[in-house]
């Protein structure tokens, strides 16, 4: 059966989801995609092309590994070793969701962040989207996705207008709303990242809203990778002098981050302070320019629909030659037929 698998954790051809009461995006089937997408000028996907990124860093210093080749990785899919027949680093374009936490303590930054935002977002490619999502209590698309860098700019300026702003951050529902509208990218091969910028300090009681596992599946789902950019304010400081979010602190209340949606989609999380908010809002978006791309056809020609485990290594020799690294990527996707 001809199907799409791409961009890892859901690697899916994008679903058509009911989109939640409140949230005001408007949600419209994607188009059916192509049967050929061009990776490079001399490489093309197919419609049986499973398509993961990832990151190579030092261990112990955190620097980013780059020119690596192929033939230095090891893939397996569900314990299996997969052949790798497609990779490049930075090949494909990338459709980005900035997701804008309108709490307390994030909103003083949000000047900041404008005025530095253009510089960033200039080291995106010319194919590259980006959309805007604003949240709080509620949320809000504020631009959907386009390749006009200086709107996205005027949009952020403006972003404290939108009726989103209220008492509570609903991290998890801007997540799932956020993975469920980077289903309307236009290429559905793209790279796809939501990059959440929050002081990630959210509570909700108990067995209220939703889920972390709900949240990941829509993330899995949309193909998306979840980074994160912590703007350590206040709240935050008074976290870590408390200790609020050590295991069994509040019996009544759970705490949301995005820290589990990174690990489990392969991203990061960078930490800020509201001065130097700007060049670290920079440094996400080279990090995202350069990961590896690689591309297999699985050995298991049926799409079950289940989800398949995947691992990424170095090879034996690779390791030899370059020492400890660290090799961040998704941790599967859902082999889904195409409806």
């Amino acid at each position: 059966m001809q199907r799409i698998l791409f961009l890892a954790v859901c690697q899916a051809t994008a679903c058509l989801v009911i989109p939640h009461s409140a949230f005001r995006i408007p949600h419209s089937a994607q188009d059916p995609p192509k049967r050929e997408i061009i990776l490079t000028e001399s490489i093309r996907l197919s419609t049986d092309l499973v398509v993961i990124d990832a990151q190579a860093l030092e261990r112990k210093t955190g620097r980013i590994i780059n020119g690596l080749k192929a033939a230095d990785f090891e893939l397996y899919e569900d314990g299996v070793r997969q052949e790798i027949t497609h990779f490049s680093q930075d090949g494909l374009t990338l459709s980005v969701i900035l997701l804008m936490d309108l709490s307390g303590s994030v909103s003083p930054v949000l000047k900041e962040i404008q005025s530095g935002a253009l510089l960033a977002l200039e080291r995106l490619k010319e194919n590259d989207e980006v959309a805007v999502i604003a949240f709080s209590s509620d949320t809000q698309l504020v631009q959907d996705f386009t390749l006009d860098r200086k709107l996205i700019v005027e949009k952020i300026g403006h972003i404290e207008k939108t009726p989103v702003i209220g008492q509570g951050t609903s991290l998890f529902e801007g997540l799932r709303d956020a993975a469920v509208h980077m289903n309307r990218a236009t290429n559905p091969l793209n790279r796809r990242a939501i990059v959440a910028v929050t002081d990630n300090v959210a509570w909700e009681y108990h067995f209220s809203g939703l889920s972390e596992k709900e949240v990941a599946e829509k993330i899995f789902e949309s193909g998306s990778m979840v980074c994160g950019l912590v703007v350590e304010g206040a709240m935050t400081r008074t976290e870590k002098i408390f200790n609020w979010n050590r295991p069994g602190a509040d019996i009544y209340r759970r705490r949301m981050t995005v820290d589990p949606f990174t690990a489990q989609t392969g991203g990061e999380v960078i930490k800020s302070d509201k001065t130097e908010v700007n060049a670290r809002l920079a440094m996400l978006i080279d990090h995202l320019r350069t990961r590896y791309s690689l591309g297999f056809i699985s050995k298991k020609e049926q799409s079950d629909g289940s989800f398949r485990r995947i691992s990424l290594a170095l090879t034996p020799e690779a390791r030899k030659r370059l020492g400890d690294l660290v090799i961040r990527t998704k941790q599967g996707y859902y082999a889904r037929p195409q409806k």
